[in-house]
């Protein structure tokens, strides 16, 4: 048998070519050929008549006549709709090796399938993929869930035909998440929760639903060069590795809208433990980003207590805000205070309503803040954690509004709530709300237009400064949230910030169950969007459209901003568990509860 010095075959095809001189490359059978390069089907066409001619006027079986093809060949025609021509694709056939390279610049239609023929049954076949495959192939490129999902290292493979579940509680707003889930067709509503439940949206954090979460195993892949560029340039995440896992969603995984163990954020008393921990485990002092804080767990006997009254009697210092360590909420139990004797007087009361134990957060008041119109206000923000095959990560929402006081700002009268407290659930109470600000709602936009005529300042600064401190808030509790490392788990949180009159900001509360209730034409915009952006981010890509369903889904801006990630973090600091007796309704801010 005759041995080819033919190595491989490098052709560039275009249906349209009838160059033939091309032909002529092929130099009939030149020996020393290592390389063949072709463009045109056409050429390729005529290659495989030439053989066949040759076999047939010699006579020689197919094993002796000179491999001027491989023995395993295919090829597909690739054509593009837009510009009416053909894209132009490359083939490198090696032996009884078929690879197939997309041009770079090539905007694919339509994706044929790869046929491996044998020699004995050379033809020229167009094979032709199901639309699943063609989707598949624009949903790596294109589509945001399946972007956020690798970005969690997880292919989530979507199911042939079902209808995915959601069960969600009345109360802040589940009207407004039901509508969302509405414009998804795979999804159901139902009025009860049951075992073939999916998403369980609650106020409350419920224990018990963190035991039916599963476990999985998957299957490891490789990201493709191109799934890796295009993560990078549509959302400007770098794949640190190399594989990712196959999850085949059949309806069977489940979901509840809090992070197992979120008191870690949201008490008043674990955040403040954790952000002090954490601020000291990276030598920056803790009071520079929360006010000046103790937590007073046994009266005026604790040390804390102590330590509190020795730095007013040596400061001089008498303005202080009392708020309860565990289940407040709406601004319940908060109390400012204008001498020692008082803020001991409050301390006293060692006992909630329910009769369990009583801690108490004394914070230095902040006795010159920034005013709007000369009223008191503050910025409420929001911020997305999702937790996803070990995947931790934070998002940070663009858009937040202000809350603003009915009265003006004064120190005369400390026990004047709505001078002092900004919460929705006390202001609304006042017969002058609304009066200002429709709502007591002023958008960041408006709030720059007042920056702009009364401080020439750019409230941008403000909110990178804000960005930073929420992203410590993640780095000081990350390692306390989802300990049970389930596999699928989110939360949206509200996050409540101050500014003083240097224009400093300062980081106040974190907020379970935000208040999503659209009282004025602002809020009914930006909660709106809030809510299907976080379906987009945290829900879409674990329950992805079936096959069998088209997914008719309106354009919506992104707005989540990625501040963190686990897996690109370069600081790595070992924070104490703080453990306390959380009650599971505590600390829900939900002004209509």
């Amino acid at each position: 048998m005759q041995k080819s010095e033919i190595e491989f075959l490098c052709i560039k095809g275009n249906t349209k070519c009838s160059d033939s001189t091309q032909v002529q490359s092929v130099r009939q059978y030149h020996p020393k050929l290592n390389s063949l390069r072709m463009k045109g089907f056409q050429q390729f066409i005529d290659l495989i008549n030439k053989q066949s001619q040759h076999q047939h006027s010699t006579k020689i079986c197919s094993q002796c006549t000179p491999q001027l093809i491989p023995t395993v060949f295919s090829y597909s025609i690739r054509t593009e709709t837009h510009n009416r021509k053909s894209s132009e694709t490359t083939f490198i056939i090696k032996k009884n090796q078929v690879e197939t390279l997309p041009h770079s610049n090539s905007l694919e239609k339509n994706k044929k399938e790869i046929r491996l023929i044998p020699q004995k049954q050379f033809s020229i076949k167009r094979a032709i993929t199901t639309k699943h495959e063609i989707s598949k192939e624009n949903q790596e490129i294109n589509d945001l869930s399946t972007m956020i999902a690798f970005t969690n290292y997880i292919n989530v493979i979507p199911p042939e035909k079902t209808f995915y579940k959601a069960f969600i509680t009345k109360g802040n707003n589940g009207t407004l998440i039901r509508q969302c889930l509405k414009l998804r067709s795979w999804w159901l509503l139902i009025d009860q929760p049951n075992e073939e439940l999916n998403l369980y949206w609650t106020q409350l954090r419920k224990q018990q639903e963190y035991e039916t979460v599963k476990q999985y195993q998957l299957e490891n892949v490789q990201f493709t060069k191109q799934q890796k560029k295009s993560i990078n340039e549509n959302i400007k995440f770098n794949i640190q590795e190399s594989d990712l896992q196959l999850f085949n969603q059949s309806s069977i995984l489940r979901v509840h809208n809090h992070l197992e163990c979120n008191f870690q954020v949201c008490n008043k008393k674990a955040l403040f433990y954790n952000m002090k921990n954490y601020y000291l485990s990276i030598n920056e002092d803790p009071f520079k980003f929360i006010p000046l804080t103790y937590h007073v767990q046994k009266g005026s006997n604790d040390p804390a207590y102590l330590e509190f009254e020795e730095y007013a009697q040596t400061n001089n210092f008498n303005m202080w805000i009392i708020k309860p360590g565990e289940s407040s909420n709406r601004g319940n139990g908060i109390q400012v205070a204008n001498s020692i004797n008082k803020v001991k007087q409050i301390i006293s009361q060692n006992l909630h309503l329910n009769n369990s134990k009583k801690t108490f957060i004394i914070q230095k008041y902040l006795e010159k803040p920034l005013l709007y119109n000369k009223r008191k206000f503050d910025i409420r923000c929001y911020m997305l954690i999702t937790s996803i095959n070990n995947q931790f990560k934070a998002y940070w929402y663009q858009e937040g509004y202000i809350r603003t006081s009915c009265k003006e700002f004064s120190l005369d009268d400390v026990e004047d709530k709505f001078t002092h407290l900004t919460n929705d659930a006390v202001q609304k109470k006042n017969q002058n709300y609304g009066k200002f600000e429709t709502g007591n709602k002023v958008s960041f936009n408006e709030f720059q237009k007042y920056l702009n005529d009364q401080h020439n300042y750019n409230f941008q600064t403000i909110v990178d400064q804000l960005k930073k401190l929420s992203t410590d808030i993640v780095k000081a509790t990350y390692q306390h949230l989802n300990p049970n490392k389930l596999f699928y788990s989110f939360e949206l949180f509200g996050l409540d910030f101050m500014i003083d009159q240097d224009i400093k900001p300062w980081l106040i509360e974190v907020n379970t169950n935000p208040c999503l209730e659209t009282c004025c034409p602002l809020l009914a915009r930006l909660i709106t969007h809030l809510i299907e952006n976080t379906i987009r981010i945290a829900i879409d890509p674990m329950y992805p459209p079936p096959m069998s369903k088209k997914k008719h889904l309106q354009e919506s801006k992104n707005q989540f901003e990625l501040i963190f990630s686990s897996t690109l973090i370069n600081e790595r600091t070992t924070q104490p568990i703080i453990k306390v007796d959380d009650i599971e309704h505590s600390d829900v801010d939900d002004d209509n509860q």
